[in-house]
């Protein structure tokens, strides 16, 4: 299954594209990482709303700070 990645390193404010690191594995690239396989469990390709929404749910989990993801925001709180 093939993925692509998009890393990023801490403080970088990823206003141009070459803030950020995109390939098929970037994990030692940068601080931060998202992943996504190219095609879903049913081997059906995901689109961009897929992969927004996913990330809309994400981003509520660490606003949330649900019991399963465990961070410590900066004394200001998360970015709005």
């Amino acid at each position: 299954m093939t993925a692509v990645s998009f890393s990023i390193s801490r403080g970088v404010s990823g206003t141009k594209m070459s803030d950020i690191t995109v390939g098929t594995s970037a994990p030692g690239t940068g601080d931060i990482e998202l992943r996504y396989n190219i095609t879903d469990t049913n081997s059906k390709n995901l689109n961009r709303q897929d992969i927004w929404l996913a990330c809309e749910a994400f981003m509520r989990a660490i606003e949330q700070q649900g019991a399963t993801v465990d961070l410590t925001l900066s004394p200001s709180g998360p970015p709005s």
